[in-house]
């Protein structure tokens, strides 16, 4: 992955406001501009005597790596320098990362290696190696409300979905997002139909009146305000409420406002 763009974010920290006067990203190479738009794909088969074609069993993929290079430009590295710089990047967790480069877009990466090049004197380049968490890059967080508090017949509302990627399991494109409900009236039923989407439904029953939910559909976890297990009260076979790429219509049959919480894997 290489970038055009000096400026870049790293755990909410602006590169200009690291602490170091002048700290900019350095682009390697002179000419060509390669852009790493999805991490290394290997394929699983097998083969056997006698027969050409291979036995396919699935694909494994790498998390995209790059280098983050910058200077301090005029000024010296020391030991203060060196230790906030430290500080910023050894972190031992994900931390987000924007560059101008990938608008609206962001990574998840940690530190793999950090080296100081210099000429002498401590003048040179800190060279981080970034590793993501993904083979693909990330949207930014996006939070969608609609409030059907005062709700009299089911009712449609539109929400896009910006994936490209394929999900591991279903083989197609399919987004899990998370929901927050919170139940409105004297409600205690609720089942949101993707009409978009094969008319898959998602919804809960014998629940209380004005309850909350927190529903995480991707890890499988819904958290009630009455401290109970809802998993029980799904609809039957389970089924948890999806996104397909595009225009995705659905509908609302009971009192209740919604949050729709996204972040889109997406092939850059």
């Amino acid at each position: 992955m290489s970038f055009t763009d000096n400026l870049f974010i790293i755990d909410n920290i602006k590169s200009q406001d690291i602490g170091v006067n002048g700290c900019h990203l350095v682009r390697v190479g002179a000419s060509e501009i390669t852009r790493q738009l999805m991490g290394d794909k290997n394929i699983v088969e097998n083969t056997v005597p006698y027969k050409d074609e291979s036995y396919f069993y699935k694909v494994s993929k790498s998390p995209i790596e790059f280098d983050l290079q910058f200077s301090i430009l005029e000024d010296k590295y020391n030991e203060n320098i060196l230790f906030e710089l430290m500080k910023i990047f050894a972190k031992d967790r994900y931390v987000t990362f924007q560059s101008c480069d990938y608008l609206g877009m962001q990574f998840y990466v940690i530190a793999t290696s950090i080296e100081l090049v210099t000429y002498g004197l401590y003048q040179g380049w800190f060279r981080v190696h970034l590793r993501t968490s993904a083979p693909f890059a990330y949207s930014l967080p996006e939070i969608s409300t609609f409030d059907f508090s005062t709700l009299t017949t089911p009712e449609t509302f539109e929400i896009f979905c910006k994936s490209n990627v394929c999900h591991p399991v279903y083989n197609e494109i399919v987004y899990f997002p998370k929901l927050l409900i919170d139940m409105k009236g004297t409600a205690t039923a609720i089942t949101l139909t993707n009409n978009s989407f094969s008319g898959k439904q998602f919804g809960l029953t014998g629940l209380t009146t004005t309850e909350s939910l927190e529903i995480d559909n991707d890890k499988k976890k819904i958290k009630s305000s009455t401290g109970l297990s809802r998993i029980s009260n799904m609809l039957t076979g389970h089924p948890w409420f999806a996104l397909t790429f595009g225009k995705n219509l659905i509908s609302i049959n009971a009192k209740a406002v919604i949050q729709i919480q996204c972040q889109f894997p997406l092939y850059i």
